[in-house]
């Protein structure tokens, strides 16, 4: 046993680099797309797992009827009747579009059935002589709370969640023999030296699981060549950011970026050093960003950057760092630079993410139009390199932007 929980852990800490670490432990670095879709795994398992104790749950009527006196059957039974009926309420529950939060309420209703046989058990047949078919019966409610940690392991929890729907099932199977029947250090030490290792086994696989399953979205939801998320997984962080801005009434910037002159790279030295060249520049770009700014390849050499919550000045640092710098070399030696266009939710009146990314992408239209290498943002302002004048050049660029 020993072996196998280190011979997984090994496996964990190897594949660890694909994953942080604390993605494991906590949620609270979860991006939305990995949350979404651990949301509706936990929901769609649920479903089935309540689906098949909906049946297991009402079957154990006959069990309990032939096997134990009354009035204690009767008791257990009714309690069964109604977990049946809640059984099925989240058999049938809807899944698609489930929140994380929701998803482990449903998790915790899951729980909490069985677990609150195994505590009517406990009470309703204390201090009965039970022999035989009786006693075996009173065995498997007493096994309740091995089953319910052990039944965790199919569920892609973090490990602060997995312990915080375990160790309550650890303590309940700990104080409800003792409430019931007294203490009985023997068996319950037992029990709980069983609970413990399905405990330590559930969490590593509750990691291991966990970690294929970012592996994979890390791998559908990120472009393979530059690393950075597709325009597919992007649209889905735009949205959830763009939404969070408009209840916190905060701002909202987005930059569209297109690489000048791409085509030449590809056309003059093979598509080979085209890619190095965009791999370069994605490396620089994240360099020059802060580390809570996201970048979309949203198709060939462009990219949207989303700047979140950045003030007017803030969106100006991030410019100036960019056209400073650009981004990396080209194989002939010349710099990478970029057109660029900013724009932001609250100061360009955008009613919804489309809108906001088809203003930066008209800035950004502007600013190949007028020379490239360059930033456009709203008010006409244009951000040039140190070495084509000044950096905070307001001129309108004679109505563009309006006809834009």
């Amino acid at each position: 046993m020993i072996g196998s929980l280190s011979d997984r852990l090994s496996v964990i800490m190897r594949d660890i680099g694909l994953v942080h670490f604390r993605q494991l432990i906590s949620s609270s670095d979860h991006l939305p797309y990995l949350t979404r879709h651990r949301a509706e795994a936990l929901a769609t398992r649920v479903r089935m797992v309540a689906a098949a104790f909906s049946i297991l749950t009402l079957a154990w009527i006959i069990l309990d009827r032939l096997v134990l006196p009354w009035p204690s059957w009767g008791w257990l039974a009714g309690l069964r009747l109604v977990s049946g009926v809640i059984f099925i309420g989240l058999a049938l529950a809807a899944h698609r579009g489930v929140t994380l939060e929701r998803a482990l309420f449903l998790l915790a209703i899951l729980l909490a059935l069985p677990l609150s046989l195994f505590l009517t058990a406990q009470f309703t047949l204390s201090g009965l002589a039970l022999e035989g078919a009786a006693a075996m019966d009173a065995r498997l409610y007493a096994a309740l709370p091995i089953i319910i940690v052990a039944g965790l392991g199919v569920m892609p929890l973090t490990v602060a969640e997995g312990l915080a729907f375990a160790l309550p099932v650890i303590v309940a199977a700990m104080l409800g023999p003792m409430m019931a029947n007294g203490i009985d250090w023997i068996s319950q030490m037992s029990t709980m030296w069983v609970l413990g290792m399905i405990l330590g086994v559930y969490l590593l696989e509750s990691m291991i699981q966990l970690n294929y399953m970012i592996s994979l979205l890390q791998r559908a939801s990120h472009d393979p060549l530059t690393g950075v998320f597709t325009r597919n997984s992007g649209n889905e962080i735009v949205d959830t950011q763009f939404r969070q801005s408009c209840r916190q009434n905060v701002p909202f910037a987005v930059a569209f970026i297109d690489l000048d002159n791409f085509k030449s790279v590809n056309d003059a030295h093979g598509h080979e050093a085209g890619d190095w060249v965009l791999k370069n520049a994605v490396t620089n770009l994240s360099r020059l960003l802060r580390n809570s700014d996201v970048i979309i390849r949203w198709g060939g050499e462009e990219f949207v950057v989303l700047l979140g919550s950045a003030s007017l000045e803030g969106q100006r640092v991030a410019m100036h760092r960019i056209v400073s710098e650009w981004l990396g070399v080209r194989p002939d030696g010349n710099p990478v630079t970029a057109s660029i266009g900013v724009a932001e939710r609250i100061a360009d009146g955008a009613q919804d993410w489309p809108a906001l990314i088809e203003l930066a992408d008209s800035r950004m239209y502007q600013a190949k139009m007028s020379g490239k290498a360059r930033s456009v943002m709203g008010g006409g302002e244009v951000i040039l390199p140190p070495d084509k004048g000044s950096a905070n050049n307001r001129a309108q660029l004679h109505g563009r932007e309006a006809g834009a």
